[in-house]
């Protein structure tokens, strides 16, 4: 007999109020408190052969989840192993990144945000200007297929890094906070030479397997079997009408940059199910409490907030509440351990507080059809959250 689906009260009515409201076409939640599944619901529709209710098994981008759920993984494991040390200079990973001040930015500054990289750049301008990998950018019907697109994203990923590594810095390394996309496309580089292999097979081997998450992964243009597989296994929500690709983005990566580079970086690009987010919310959660498992005992270290640089509220890949106006609510993270999350833009959040023991995935496709919303989409995720807590009697 199969279980049946917990809810809590008034969450479900929230997230149905929501979508109904405009906050996003199709918004789905995952609940787990001390590892018990407490909640589960999803709320619109997604369009598939045909418009049909979403369901529990349907896959969102994820963006800037990635962050953690990938290279932060990947990277606490590597720690783990002796393979990777968080104050040696990126640059043991990533030659060409030596140069001037560069040659000073550590792996923990890449993880802090404290690099002195910007923030972002529309680096895959430079991309859609080159005549091979501009391919990846020409309409749909005129776009390469098989090797010539491998290609186009191979020159691609080579011309962002490229790119990063000539970027000046805004500021000295470890003299700032500022969220960098470059710090992670960087970073997931550096993964990778750790590593040994792409960052797309890293993460399905080292984390998405062990924990079965089955429907978590990239779609990695230049592993085109792998991604017609995993594109194949299941529906995604819609993302952006994009101006650059001259189509709707949908089981393709809402990031140019990481579109140039075949949807597969340190930044962005991997697709999952509200599900498959908690857990891995869990396994981070199992690994702070002591706990042996996918997750190392060193994400100890990664979720303690960085105390070198002011005011900053980030830990090792992931962020930490602020004391004022977090999506996390005004019910949780704060409690003597806190809590750690992260967000991504095109509306999906992880939240994992530490005390309550507690990991709320909300997932939406809030940037479809095109924008965003950040002051509207982020009162929606405190909303979501203090609902959590109330209908727990937390707070």
């Amino acid at each position: 007999m199969t279980p049946a689906v917990p809810a809590l009260p008034g969450v479900a009515e929230l997230l149905e109020a929501a979508q109904q409201e405009g906050v996003a076409p199709a918004i789905t939640a995952f609940v787990l408190r001390r590892g018990a599944w407490v909640h589960e619901s999803c709320h619109g529709e997604i369009p598939a052969a045909s418009k049909r209710p979403l369901g529990p098994g349907d896959r969102f981008d994820v963006a800037s989840l990635t962050k953690v759920m990938v290279t932060t993984s990947v990277a606490v494991q590597l720690v783990a192993e002796g393979r990777l040390d968080v104050d040696a200079p990126a640059a043991a990973w990533l030659p060409g990144f030596d140069r001037g001040e560069r040659g000073r930015i550590t792996i923990r500054h890449l993880l802090a945000h404290t690099s002195g990289l910007p923030a972002h750049r529309p680096l895959f301008e430079r991309a859609m200007a080159d005549p091979a990998a501009g391919k990846a950018f020409l309409p749909p019907a005129e776009r390469p297929r098989g090797a010539q697109l491998v290609a186009a994203f191979a020159r691609g990923e080579e011309l962002l890094r490229e790119a990063v590594l000539a970027e000046p810095l805004e500021a000295p390394p470890g003299s700032r906070a500022v969220y960098s996309d470059l710090g992670f496309l960087a970073l997931g580089w550096v993964v990778e030479a750790a590593g040994g292999d792409r960052l797309a097979r890293l993460a399905q081997r080292r984390v998405f397997e062990p924990l079965g998450m089955h429907l978590t992964g990239f779609v990695d243009g230049q592993d085109p079997l792998e991604a017609a597989a995993f594109v194949k296994a299941s529906a995604f929500a819609p993302t952006e009408r994009c101006v650059h690709r001259h189509e709707v983005n949908q089981g393709t990566v809402n990031d140019d940059n990481a579109w140039a580079a075949g949807g597969a970086t340190g930044h962005a690009g991997l697709f999952s199910t509200a599900a498959e987010v908690a857990a891995l919310g869990q396994a981070w959660l199992d690994a702070l409490r002591g706990g042996h498992g996918v997750i190392p005992r060193e994400a100890r270290q990664f979720a303690r907030r960085d105390a070198s640089v002011a005011g900053s509220t980030r830990a090792l890949g992931w962020d930490t509440p602020s004391a004022e106006g977090s999506t996390i609510g005004t019910r949780l993270g704060h409690g003597p351990r806190g809590a750690i999350g992260h967000l991504g833009w095109t509306g999906c959040s992880l939240w994992i507080d530490l005390d309550r023991e507690l990991v709320c995935a909300l997932l939406s496709n809030h940037c479809h059809p095109g924008g965003s919303d950040r002051e509207r989409l982020n009162a929606f995720r405190a909303r979501f959250h203090d609902a959590v807590a109330a209908a727990l009697d937390i707070g």
